[in-house]
C-alpha cells in the first residue's frame, strides 16, 4: 500500500508535534509513505531522518492520503480510493460551519477523542469515525523517567509542586487556575505553582513580563490577603527532554482548560505518574479517571473569544460552538485534596500514580499505528 500523508509535522507547536507522531505511527503499520508539510502556524527546522525520508518517497499512484489539518483545510482528491482526515476540535456542535460539507464526502475521519466523534455525529457528520488517541513518543518518556530539571528543584525545593503547561491564551484559562490556587492555599501551606507557558506573538521575556503582570492584576483584585505566594512563570523554550524533566520535577499536573481534544502534557503528566486535575467534559476523560487522576466538574459555556487564533475566513470560536468552562470551587476542591492525600495517605497517593504509569503503551507508536491502519 502506497500513502500519502499531509499534515502540520514543521509546524513549531502543539499540531505540529501531533502531525510528527501521527506520522511516525502510521509508518509502524505503512512502509511506503509521502508526507508532505502543511503550515497553519510558525514552521520548525526538524532533523529526523525518518520525516526527511518520507519526504523524499515518490510513488506513482497513491491507495490513501491522511490530512492532519483543521477540518476547514481538509480537500477531496478523487484520484485516490480513500481519503482520510484526522483533526482535533477544541469545541463543540460544528454544524454552522463550511466544512461540513467537505467532511461528509470523506471516507473516514480520525479524531482524539469520544468527546470530538460525539460533536461531529450531533453536527451531521455521517461518515465513519475512528476515535484515535495523539500518539507519543513512549520510548523517549520512558528513558528518561529520572531527568528532573535542577534549576526548578533548587527554587521551590521541599514544596509539593502543582504545575501547568499550555499557552497563555483564553481556551488554556491559566488565570482561573491561579484564582484557584490562592483560594485553596496560603502562605503557610507548604505548595507551589509552577506555569510554563508562552504568549503567542511574544518572545521568552515579553511572555514572562506580560503573564507575571496579569497574575499580579489578578492578585490585587482578589483582596483576600496582604501576602501572597509567588508562582514560578518559566516562558524559556524547552527542549523534548527537559519537558520531561519539568514533569519530573513537579507533582501533580492541572489542566484549567475549556475546551481539550487531547492535552498532550495531560498525558505524558498521566504516564509519569502526576495525579493529573483535569476538566471533565474535554477529550482527556478518555484516559483520566478518579483512578488515576482527578476531576473537575464543569458547566457548558458559549464559545466568546477576544484574541482570535487564526483569521476570520476559519470560521472556527464563534458563538455557535460551545465549551465547558471548569467550576472554580471544584478545582479548589480537587486541589486540596491532592495535597491532603499526599500529606496523610502516601499509599493511596502512590497507588493513583502507579495506575497513570501502568498505562503508557495505550499512547505507543505501534499501538496508534495499528487503530489508524486497521
Amino acid at each position: 500500500m502506497n500513502a500519502l500523508f499531509i499534515g502540520t509535522y514543521r509546524q513549531d507547536d502543539g499540531w505540529g508535534l501531533a502531525s510528527k507522531d501521527y506520522l511516525k505511527a502510521i509508518g509502524t503499520k505503512i512502509n511506503n509513505i509521502t508526507s508532505r508539510p502543511l503550515y497553519l502556524g510558525r514552521p520548525s527546522d526538524i532533523n529526523d531522518q525518518s520525516i526527511n525520508q518520507y519526504e523524499n518517497n515518490l510513488y506513482e499512484n497513491y491507495d490513501v492520503v491522511f490530512q492532519h489539518a483543521l477540518p476547514h483545510c481538509i480537500s477531496i482528491n478523487k484520484k485516490i480510493k480513500k481519503n482520510v482526515a484526522l483533526f482535533h476540535l477544541e469545541t463543540n456542535n460544528i454544524s454552522h460551519s463550511d466544512s461540513m460539507y467537505i467532511l461528509n464526502k470523506l471516507d473516514e475521519i480520525c479524531v482524539a477523542s469520544e468527546q470530538e466523534a460525539k460533536c461531529l455525529k450531533q453536527s451531521g457528520l455521517v461518515v465513519p469515525i475512528k476515535v484515535v488517541s495523539i500518539p507519543l513518543d513512549v520510548e523517549m518518556i520512558e528513558n528518561n523517567r529520572s531527568h528532573k530539571l535542577m534549576k526548578l528543584n533548587n527554587v521551590l525545593s521541599n514544596t509539593f509542586k502543582f504545575y501547568t503547561i499550555g499557552e497563555f491564551n483564553e481556551r488554556k484559562n491559566i488565570l482561573d487556575l491561579v484564582l484557584a490556587f490562592h483560594l485553596a492555599f496560603d502562605i503557610t501551606d507548604n505548595v507551589s505553582l509552577v506555569i510554563k507557558s508562552s504568549v503567542p506573538g511574544l518572545d521568552t521575556n515579553q511572555s514572562r513580563k506580560h503573564i507575571e503582570k496579569e497574575i499580579n492584576l489578578l492578585k490585587s483584585r482578589l483582596k483576600i490577603r496582604k501576602h501572597y505566594k509567588q508562582e514560578l512563570v518559566i516562558t524559556d523554550r524547552l527542549t523534548d527532554i527537559d519537558l520531561i524533566g519539568l514533569h519530573n520535577s513537579c507533582d501533580c499536573f492541572i489542566s484549567s482548560s475549556l475546551g481539550e481534544s487531547f492535552c498532550r502534557p495531560a498525558a505524558e503528566a498521566l504516564i509519569l505518574g502526576k495525579t493529573p486535575i483535569v476538566t471533565d467534559n474535554t477529550g482527556m476523560r478518555d484516559f483520566i479517571n478518579n483512578e488515576n487522576g482527578y476531576i473537575v466538574n464543569s458547566k457548558k459555556h458559549p464559545v466568546i473569544v477576544n484574541n482570535r487564533p487564526l483569521s476570520d475566513q476559519f470560521d472556527i470560536y464563534t458563538a455557535n460552538e460551545y465549551w465547558y468552562k471548569p467550576n472554580i470551587y471544584s478545582l479548589i476542591e480537587q486541589m486540596k485534596k491532592v495535597y491532603e492525600t499526599y500529606k496523610k495517605d502516601r499509599k493511596a497517593y502512590q497507588k493513583k500514580a502507579e495506575k497513570g504509569r501502568s498505562s503508557a503503551q495505550q499512547f505507543s507508536y505501534e499501538t496508534i499505528g495499528n487503530k489508524i491502519c486497521d
